[in-house]
Order: C-alpha cells, then structure tokens, then sequence
C-alpha cells in the first residue's frame, strides 16, 4: 500500500464555466418582455400615444377661420388631393386643406366630376 502519493486529480479546483447560448439582444428582450405583461401594455401604449400625438400636430394647425373663399371649375384629370396641393397656403398641410375643402363643399368621399364647381377656402 502506498503511504504517499503525488496524484493530483484534474476536476479539483476547475472553475465550472456555463456555455451561454449565442442570444441576440432581440431574444432577450422577446423573453423578457414574455414574462412581464406590464412592459408589453407599456410598450403598446406608447406606440399609441405617438401615433396620437402625430395626428393632432398634423390636424392641430390651420384650423382658423378662412378669411374669404375662391371658386374652381373641376377639368378633367383633376383629383381632389391635386387641386388641394395646388392652392393651399404654404405652411398649411395638405390633408388639412383637403379636409377644409370637402368640408365646405359637403362632400363625403374623394370622388369630383369634371365640370363641378368647388369652393376653396382662402387663409
């Protein structure tokens, strides 16, 4: 029998390292966000209140009175979007001056006929 012995064994003292699996920052935060549904109806609120928040500056400006209006005789070709983008003022948009012309017309769509007469309102 061996009284001393100079065997040393390899598995002492070996730090044990764990293989992490190679994760993208996007997983992560798919598991993440799986596991908490505060942060998912967070996140949906958010997206929600900027696409309001967008709206309201796109129709919050130029809503004033029109100080006077013209006339326009509809040729053929022409679509509303075309004759709105024409005579707006410049530092109105588009889909603001759109909305004032169909609401001063009464028109429930898009749809005009060469010949008809539009007013436009005058800022």
């Amino acid at each position: 029998m061996l009284k001393y012995s100079t065997y040393r064994s390899i598995y002492e003292n070996v730090p044990v390292q764990t293989m992490k699996s190679p994760e993208t920052w996007i997983h992560q935060l798919k598991s993440r966000m799986a596991s908490i549904p505060f942060i998912k109806l967070l996140f949906i609120l958010l997206i929600v209140a900027s696409f309001w928040t967008g709206a309201y500056s796109v129709f919050a400006g130029g809503m004033d009175k029109p100080a006077g209006e013209k006339q326009v005789i509809v040729q053929y070709g022409d679509s509303l979007w075309r004759i709105a983008s024409l005579h707006k003022p410049a530092d109105m948009d588009t889909r603001v001056y759109l909305d004032s012309i169909r609401r001063m017309n009464g028109l429930k769509g898009p749809d005009i006929q060469a010949g008809e007469v539009l007013s436009l309102p005058v800022w």
